[in-house]
C-alpha cells in the first residue's frame, strides 16, 4: 500500500509498504481521509522557522531535533470504513462501518485514569500513521460516525475535541467577548464553538489574508492582521476599554501568550490553546495577574472531549476550512501548508 513516511529530520517520502494486518484485539480501517496536522510539518523539520505561518505544534517537537526515530508513517487525525475485526473485540462494530480516529487510547488503569484524568494517562498508546491507504486501531480509539456526517467532515474529530476542551477549559459565559490569536483549523474550531457556546463578539488576529477572510465569513465580528495594524488599540475600541473576558492563544507565539494577559478583561480567562518551545519562559507579569484576577489556563488533547466534538461536528460549518490532496501528492501538500494559505489539509488515498 501507498504511505507518507517520516524517514529522518527534514525528509518525508511517498512509499510502498506492507499493508497492515489486524491483531485479535485491533480493527483494520481503509482509510478516508487524513488531515495534516500543525505538528506534522514541524516533526518533519525539527523547528517552525520553516513555517513561519504554522500554528501551534508540540512544544517538546519544536526542538533542534526531535527525538522521533525514523522511519515510522506519519499522521494521527483521520477517518474512514472498517474492513476487519479482531476476534476479541468486545463492542459491536461491523464490516463497512464508518468511524473516525483519535490519537490515542488512555490504560484506563493507572492512576490518572482511575482519577478521572485520562488525559495524563502515563500508559497510553499511539495511534499514528494514519497518511496511508489502511491502518489499524485499538477498538478505544475508534468512534462510529452518525449517518449525517461525511468522512471528510469527520476526519476532523481530533481537532475539533481539543478546540472543544479549549472552549471548556475556558468556562465561558453567554455574552463573553473572545479574542482569538491565530486563524488556523484550531483557531477557527474554536471560533465556531464558541460562537455555538454564546459569544458576543469574537475578534480574530491572524496575519494571512485567506484566513482573516475565511475568519470573517464563518461569523468573526472583527478579524485584525496583527503585523500591520494595532491590536490593542483595535481591542480597546471592541471591548470599549474593558479587554477581553476569553482570550485563546493558538499561534505558539511566545510573546502572543503573553500579550493576551496584558488584553485580559478584570476576572478574564486566558487560554494557552498551543504549546510552547521548552525552557522558555514567557515573563508573566505576576502583580498584573493578580490585581486584574486573570486564569490562564492550558490545554492538552483530552478524551473527555471526543465524544461532544462528534456530536458538535454535524452543525459546524468545517466545509470551507477543509482543501483536498491525493495521497500521491501529500509532499506537495505539506509545501501548501508551509505557505500558510491553507487551513486544513486533508490527504485522500
Amino acid at each position: 500500500m501507498k504511505a507518507v513516511v517520516f524517514k529522518e529530520l527534514g525528509v518525508i517520502e511517498l512509499q510502498d509498504v506492507p499493508e497492515p494486518e489486524p491483531a485479535p484485539d485491533e480493527i483494520k480501517v481503509k482509510i478516508a481521509y487524513t488531515g495534516i496536522c500543525g505538528s506534522d510539518p514541524i516533526i518533519v523539520i525539527g523547528g517552525l522557522e520553516e513555517f513561519p505561518y504554522q500554528e501551534g505544534g508540540i512544544g517538546w517537537i519544536q526542538q533542534p531535533k526531535p527525538p522521533l526515530p525514523g522511519p515510522r508513517i506519519m499522521g494521527h487525525e483521520a477517518s474512514g470504513t472498517i474492513v476487519k475485526i479482531g476476534k476479541d473485540i468486545k463492542r459491536d462494530f461491523k464490516i463497512g462501518q464508518h468511524v473516525a480516529m483519535n490519537l490515542r487510547s488512555p490504560c484506563g488503569v493507572c492512576y490518572y485514569c482511575i482519577n478521572k484524568k485520562a488525559h495524563f494517562c502515563e500508559n497510553f498508546t499511539n495511534h499514528p500513521g494514519k497518511m496511508a491507504e489502511y491502518a489499524v486501531f485499538k477498538e478505544e480509539a475508534l468512534f462510529p460516525l452518525p449517518e449525517n456526517l461525511p468522512l471528510d467532515i469527520a476526519s476532523l474529530l481530533e481537532p475539533t475535541s481539543i478546540a472543544v476542551h479549549a472552549v471548556d477549559q475556558a468556562h465561558m459565559k453567554t455574552g463573553d467577548t473572545v479574542l482569538i490569536t491565530g486563524g488556523g483549523s484550531i483557531g477557527l474550531l474554536i471560533m465556531l464553538i464558541a460562537l455555538k457556546s454564546g459569544a458576543s463578539k469574537i475578534l480574530v488576529s491572524e496575519p494571512v489574508a485567506e484566513k482573516r477572510k475565511l475568519a470573517k465569513q464563518l461569523g468573526a465580528d472583527i478579524v485584525v492582521d496583527p503585523l500591520k495594524e494595532n491590536l490593542l488599540y483595535i481591542s480597546k475600541k471592541f471591548t470599549d476599554g474593558r479587554g477581553y473576558d476569553v482570550s485563546f492563544e493558538t499561534t505558539g507565539i511566545l510573546a502572543v501568550a503573553r500579550q493576551l494577559i496584558l488584553f485580559a478583561e478584570c476576572s478574564g480567562t486566558v487560554v494557552w490553546v498551543a504549546t510552547y518551545q521548552g525552557n522558555l519562559d514567557v515573563g508573566v507579569p505576576i502583580t498584573y495577574v493578580h490585581t486584574k484576577e486573570i486564569t490562564i489556563r492550558n490545554v492538552v488533547p483530552s478524551p473527555y472531549a471526543d465524544y461532544r466534538a462528534l456530536k458538535m461536528l454535524p452543525s459546524l460549518n468545517v466545509k470551507p476550512l477543509i482543501t483536498i490532496y491525493s495521497l500521491q501528492y501529500a509532499l506537495k501538500a505539506f509545501e501548501a501548508l508551509k505557505m500558510g494559505k491553507a487551513v486544513k489539509i486533508l490527504l485522500q488515498p
